[in-house]
């Protein structure tokens, strides 16, 4: 149904078109680094590429005219999956917002007037599904969307014990866990695949995970899966497992 959508158009432009596209079923057993990773090792790799706020990264970018967002990007260490650093992803409502509906993504929104791009990730955070920290790593690069929104990850950790979030929004359905290394290394829970599109005659590379968490099936894709790819790739040391960008690729989203 995802790639039906797509294909229409519904979330992508419909002048680009697919080029390529891979799949890849994990194999039974994850790399052992990933899981031996601590969140205390996976939050000082991150912070040697993080920077403490990139605001004035992201007006570079947008060139002063584009709209600011952020989203939060929460690590912990599972007590559901015995310590491994997982993150907190949340589906947006399939009815009470106008955009990107049913989808998955970070907690995050659009800046407001004045508000650094921590404090708008740690506000919406709040907002949407209760999360609260006081241990934010920083901020990676921001990345400018396809529909020119300036979208700047803020990193942050949560202690073990934390309440686990729910949702405190209409815009949100559902917060759940999936485990930072299956955006990188081959595991049986998930089901990759990428396809290469066109746009204004610039290819790019979309990447799909289908992650199965034992009870349902969810499907991160677009900007949030180009977002874990990076934090997972720093936070384990490792490239993934599959080309980030086919052909001649540019990194664009």
């Amino acid at each position: 149904e995802v790639d039906a959508r797509a294909r229409r158009g519904d979330r992508f432009d419909p002048t680009r078109r697919a080029l390529e596209q891979r799949s890849m079923r994990g194999s039974s057993v994850c790399r052992a680094a990933s899981r031996s990773l601590t969140l205390d090792v996976a939050a000082s790799r991150l912070a040697r590429r993080c920077t403490p706020g990139s605001d004035a990264d992201a007006r570079v970018l947008a060139g002063g005219r584009a709209k600011h967002a952020a989203v939060l990007v929460p690590l912990f260490e599972s007590d559901e999956a015995g310590g491994e650093v997982s993150v907190w992803l949340t589906r947006r409502s399939s009815t009470n917002v106008s955009t990107h509906k049913g989808e998955v993504s970070f907690p995050g929104g659009k800046s407001e007037p004045g508000e650094s791009a921590q404090d708008t990730a740690l506000r919406e955070a709040g907002e949407e599904c209760g999360l609260v920290s006081d241990k934010v790593i920083g901020c990676l690069r921001p990345v400018l969307s396809k529909h020119g929104l300036v979208v700047t990850p803020v990193v942050c950790t949560l202690p073990r014990g934390h309440r686990r979030p729910c949702p405190t929004s209409e815009e949100v359905d559902l917060v759940f866990e999936a485990p930072l290394r299956i955006f990188n290394s081959e595991c049986a829970s998930t089901t990759y695949r990428s396809e290469q599109y066109v746009h204004n005659d610039t290819p790019y590379t979309v990447h799909f995970f289908e992650y199965d968490d034992g009870t349902q099936t969810h499907v991160i894709w677009g900007l949030t899966a180009h977002i874990l790819i990076e934090v997972a790739e720093s936070a384990l040391s490792a490239k993934p497992f599959f080309p980030k960008h086919l052909g001649r690729d540019r990194p664009r989203l």
